[in-house]
């Protein structure tokens, strides 16, 4: 493959894997293009396109799992945030109703 230059221009340390995913998939689609115009004589560069399209593809099922991970484990804590949240309001509409309850009854108690 020494006539076509297919770089990727995203780093390896970069943290948005949705792009590299992007980056990836364009990769793809470029090495696929360019396997479909290639004749029959040029079976070895095909083969070696073909493999490296298959690796691209692993490295893109593979930023998908981490990033479907992150999504669940993100989700996860919403979820505890807001029962916690909830909880933390039933206690304060609880503890009000309470001292409102109370404070009727001292200002009854009292007006007698």
């Amino acid at each position: 493959m020494s006539d076509i230059s297919m770089a990727v221009p995203v780093s390896k340390d970069s943290d948005r894997k949705d792009d590299l995913i992007r980056v990836l998939e364009d990769r793809v689609l470029k090495l696929e293009t360019l396997v479909s115009a290639l004749g029959d004589n040029q079976s070895d560069l095909r083969a070696e396109m073909r493999s490296e399209i298959a690796s691209l593809r692993n490295q893109i099922n593979d930023l998908k799992e981490d990033l479907e991970n992150g999504i669940k484990a993100l989700g996860s804590k919403v979820d505890r945030v807001m029962g916690g949240k909830a909880v933390v309001t039933a206690l304060v509409t609880t503890a009000t109703s309470i001292l409102g309850s109370g404070l009727v009854h001292l200002a009854v108690s009292i007006g007698r």
